[in-house]
């Protein structure tokens, strides 16, 4: 397919085994992991029965949080849904710490694995929310949508009324706990929990992030707050300039990116 031969010849540039790689994607069995060998770094492992290869894809070879069009060096980048750790292993060459925050259980022992050799990642197993408490995490219907647990138990049709009940920090909590003065980019994918989050945020603490990645989602309709519009112009209304990158076919879901006005200068 012209897919594969397209990301092989990028995966070239970025890993070791790049057909091997490609060829995960269509030939992996279960119980299967893959070890993508990177020229920069430590192997990424990715699990066959998940969402593995397809947030690789995403982060490596789309580069869908738009790492490339940042500074060289980052100082603090805070990673909320940090998943198995993709994203945290490719800002962390390039930023000062990483801290990320990751509640599934499974998707932990994942994270733990990827980042272990990278001594400026910090990791939490823990939720982040719009307040300091508990949080219900409710689990995706298949065991291989391993992206898709959400506090939102309608959040699609692939989320069950299943839940695990996690410890979760407000935006607020993890900034005083970590120390974090200056954030030079929060990246956020926490299937609907991004408004609660930002919104729950006090100004003083936004005013210490530069800028802010992410995905919004379509949850919660009745809330006013959780629709892209009214979400865009809440960041605005805190100094950033906000650029929106809507799904093709999805409404009120995609990927927005929110940059203080120094900042994006």
């Amino acid at each position: 397919r012209r897919e594969d031969v397209g990301d092989y010849f990028a995966l070239r540039r970025i890993v070791e085994n790049p057909w091997q790689t490609v060829r995960f994607r269509k030939t992996r069995r279960s119980g299967q992991t893959l070890a993508v060998r990177m020229r920069d770094g430590a192997p990424l492992l990715l699990r066959a029965e998940s969402n593995d290869f397809h947030i690789f894809h995403r982060i490596y070879l789309r580069d869908e949080y738009r790492l490339a069009q940042l500074p060289a060096r980052l100082g603090c980048v805070v990673d909320l849904g940090a998943n198995v750790g993709l994203f945290a292993a490719r800002v962390a060459p390039r930023a000062k710490r990483v801290i990320c925050y990751e509640p599934v259980p499974a998707n932990f022992a994942q994270l733990e694995r990827n980042v272990a050799g990278l001594a400026n990642v910090a990791i939490h197993r823990e939720a982040v929310a719009g307040e300091t408490g508990t949080l219900r995490i409710y689990q995706p219907a298949s065991d291989a949508l391993t992206g898709r647990h959400s506090a939102f138990a309608g959040a699609s049709a692939h989320t069950t009324a299943r839940y695990d009940e996690v410890p979760a920090s407000s935006l607020d909590e993890v900034f005083a706990r970590n120390a974090i003065e200056a954030c030079d980019l929060l990246k956020i994918d926490v299937e609907g929990s991004e408004y609660a989050i930002l919104h729950g945020a006090r100004d003083a603490t936004l005013a210490r992030v530069a800028r802010i990645h992410g995905e919004y989602h379509d949850v919660a309709p009745e809330d006013p707050r959780t629709r892209i519009d009214a979400f865009a112009e809440f960041l605005r209304a805190r100094g950033y300039a906000v650029e929106v990158e809507p799904h093709a076919r999805k409404p009120n879901l995609g990927l927005f990116f929110a940059a203080r006005r120094e900042a994006a200068r």
